[in-house]
């Protein structure tokens, strides 16, 4: 049974982060030890929360409308966003920097898939050798093992095979 190294497993969404070690038994089978859970709380706090008036109250309806304006709200949760997008790319930096496995295997909701990609710094994002645009970060082991590719798995050609086969070709 050919062996491959550890990957280093990560489940992400916007509140909740987990790593894992993905190794093999001795008897070839893929298991998963839990490294680090993170929650994320600035993701389950409401917009209204942040959000007070001039004087520091909480910004109530008036006559007319309430209080700010729609686009407020919207470019709120949009920064939002982006800061918790930011803050989950720096843990998982922070975990590939840290991390005795070479490659690192990424799942998250395809919404932030390729954003947290994209703030993950330059050197580190040739490790991330499988991307899945996939939320399972609620997801039980067993799932994550079957969701991910298995290379143990694969055949590997003989050595010198392919160059006889394509040689009478």
């Amino acid at each position: 049974m050919p062996m491959t190294a550890p990957k280093l497993l990560i489940v992400t969404d916007l509140g909740l982060l987990r790593a894992y070690r993905r190794e093999l038994t001795p008897k070839g089978t893929p298991r998963l030890e839990l490294l680090d859970e993170i929650h994320i709380e600035d993701a389950h706090r409401r917009v209204q929360d942040g959000v007070t008036d001039f004087a520091g109250r909480r910004a109530g309806s008036t006559r007319s409308s309430s209080g700010a304006p729609m686009g407020d709200a919207h470019n709120l949760k949009l920064e939002l966003r982006r800061r918790l997008v930011k803050q989950i790319a720096g843990h998982i930096a922070r975990l590939i920097r840290h991390s005795q496995e070479e490659t690192v295997w990424l799942a998250a909701p395809r919404e932030i898939n390729h954003l947290i990609l994209d703030e993950l710094p330059q050197n580190l994002r040739p490790r991330v050798e499988v991307n899945l645009a996939r939320d399972l970060v609620k997801s039980e082991k067993c799932e994550l093992i079957e969701s991910f590719p298995r290379p143990e798995l694969w055949i590997k050609p003989a050595q010198g095979a392919g160059n006889r086969a394509s040689a009478g070709s």
